[in-house]
């Protein structure tokens, strides 16, 4: 009886792991709305001003899974296949140098 008991527990945390849900990745809202649009400033982004390795706070696989835009034709396959190609030097090209070169 307790090998049953013990069978269906594991059974229910292994059926209750993972997702169906599809994933949303970061949201930090649609970044084009900030006061410096895309590019990142000091004040929107304190933790992590003047790093360069951005993948250390946002991994990759988060990021660029959602279009929150509102632009209709943001083509995020492309996107992050840039980032993967690229890696962190990809980050830049959209979002300003981040502190790094001043």
């Amino acid at each position: 009886m307790k090998r049953i008991a013990a069978w269906c527990v594991a059974t229910a945390l292994l059926l209750g792991c993972g997702e169906d849900a599809v994933p949303q990745g970061e949201n930090y809202g649609n970044l084009l709305e900030s006061p410096a649009g895309l590019v990142l400033v000091p004040e929107e982004h304190p933790a992590g001003w003047g790093r360069a390795d951005c993948f250390f706070c946002h991994p990759p696989h988060k990021l660029h899974l959602v279009n929150r835009t509102g632009i209709p034709d943001l083509d995020l396959p492309f996107i992050r296949s840039v980032v993967r190609n690229q890696g962190e030097a990809s980050c830049a090209q959209c979002h300003g140098d981040n502190g790094v070169g001043q």
